[in-house]
Formats: C-alpha cells, sequence, structure tokens
C-alpha cells in the first residue's frame, strides 16, 4: 500500500515537473518567434533601397524560422509582417514602387524555399544526431538558400514586371548580378550573428548548469 502511494506521487512530481518543463518551452519558443517578427519589423525598410536603415533581415530570419520555431504558422505571420513594411514603405516612407509588379507576390513561394530550407537543416540536425547550428551544414544551407531566393525573385520580377520586358534575359542577368553580394551577403551577414549569439547563450555557466542536470 506504501510503496503504490510512493509511485503515485512520484508519477505526479514527475508529471508537475514535465508539464513546467513544457511550459519553459513553449514560453522560449513564443519569444523567439516574436523576435524574429521583430527583426522583419525593424530591418524590412529597406527591402526596396535606403541608406538609413538596417539592412534587409527577412532571408535571415525566415531561414532561422524553419529552423527554430515549430509552428508552420509562422511563416505566414512572417510573410504578412514583410509585406505590410512593403506597403508601408510604398504608402507612408515615400518609397519608390519600381519593384512592384505581379512578381511582387512570387516572394511567396521564394520565402517559402527559404523558410522550408531552414526546416530541412532542422529535421536533417535531429535524424542525425547533430547540432542545427553545426557550422558547415548550417553555413551551406543558408548560403544555397539565399542564393536560390535570388534567382526566384528575379526570375519572378522578370517574368511579370513590364518594367524590364524590353531586356533579354541576357541582359537582365547581367544588371541583377551585381547585387548578388549584398542580397546574400546580408543575410549571411545576420545568420553568422545568430550563429554567434546561439554559442555565446550555450557557453553561459547557467547554460552549462542546465545541461548537466
Amino acid at each position: 500500500m506504501c510503496s503504490s502511494k510512493k509511485g503515485l506521487q512520484f508519477s505526479t512530481k514527475i508529471y508537475k515537473l514535465s508539464e513546467q518543463v513544457m511550459l519553459l518551452k513553449n514560453n522560449q519558443s513564443l519569444w523567439l518567434s516574436l523576435g524574429l517578427i521583430a527583426a522583419i519589423l525593424l530591418t524590412r525598410t529597406n527591402h526596396f533601397g535606403g541608406k538609413v536603415y538596417l539592412p534587409d533581415a527577412t532571408l535571415a530570419v525566415l531561414f532561422l524560422g524553419g529552423l527554430l520555431v515549430a509552428r508552420k504558422s509562422w511563416l505566414g505571420v512572417a510573410i504578412a509582417a514583410a509585406f505590410a513594411m512593403d506597403f508601408y514603405a510604398l504608402g507612408w516612407k515615400g518609397v519608390s514602387d519600381y519593384c512592384m509588379s505581379l512578381g511582387y507576390w512570387g516572394l511567396i513561394p521564394t520565402y517559402a524555399i527559404v523558410w522550408g530550407a531552414g526546416r530541412w537543416l532542422a529535421k536533417h540536425s535531429r535524424s542525425g544526431h547533430q547540432q542545427p547550428f553545426a557550422s558547415a551544414p548550417y553555413l551551406t544551407t543558408g548560403l544555397a538558400a539565399a542564393s536560390v531566393a535570388f534567382v526566384l525573385s528575379n526570375a519572378f520580377w522578370y517574368a511579370f514586371s513590364d518594367k524590364v520586358a524590353t531586356l533579354s534575359i541576357m541582359e537582365f542577368s547581367q544588371r541583377v548580378a551585381q547585387y548578388y553580394t549584398p542580397y546574400v551577403g546580408y543575410a549571411m551577414m545576420y545568420l553568422g550573428i545568430a550563429w554567434v549569439t546561439h554559442f555565446v547563450i550555450i557557453s553561459l555557466p547557467s547554460s552549462n548548469t542546465a545541461n548537466t542536470h
């Protein structure tokens, strides 16, 4: 009888502990999700150009969202936030609408692919028992995702924008090639910052203590 009571008490403690751990993870995930969306809101104004603002972090945020945020619905929120900032810049900041065309909506599948690359890396890391921030797969996947995004976004613009209709594919490619380095470079810069931040956090004494229990 006593052993059954002790077993019940032990099971109750384990259940409560698991609830607390789950609540902590949910809170961490919520703050992470909100922080990533905030990064889009703070940097997206520069998407259509400008020298005053921080470089656009959208690509890096989408990749990190796929890597770290479990909920698929987060992608829709992130894309909506990016588009909202674009229309804010066009409507209230006086930014040129030169890049706006039907091709603009090609950003939806483009961004979904970048997010999907992060999600693929997360699943691949779990199946291979690796850290998602392992430098080689993290950086190569991020670089590949950003490069594909550059090609796709410009392909949609070329296909559906009347502003470049007179250019051949070769002429168009030569003109946009100059933007590849900053487009991909800024994404990799933010991914590099996230990589460094991750390892700084896990190296903190509190993190090491938590990992030993």
